[in-house]
């Protein structure tokens, strides 16, 4: 198996957050973000504030889960035995 291999990455969802922001992203929890160059050494403006600078984050919304839909599962495999 290839240890190699690329991602499928959305570049719309391409932001750039200063510290601040990202720390308000971080507490709304309504996107999941994740670094888009770990090495990358230069800050841009922040695409929020515009003020500060910061790194590029790839931002990925929430999927919310049924919690009903785990509980049928479970109904379900008690219900066989």
């Amino acid at each position: 198996m290839s240890r190699s291999y690329t991602r499928n990455l959305n570049t719309v969802s391409l932001i750039t957050l200063c510290p601040v922001c990202l720390h308000s992203f971080q507490d709304a929890k309504r996107a999941t973000l994740r670094r888009a160059d770990l090495r990358q050494r230069t800050k841009d403006v922040c695409t929020y504030c515009q003020t500060r600078y910061g790194f590029d984050y790839y931002a990925q919304p929430m999927v919310h889960r049924d919690p009903n839909r785990r509980e049928a599962k479970a109904y379900a495999a008690t219900a066989e035995d």
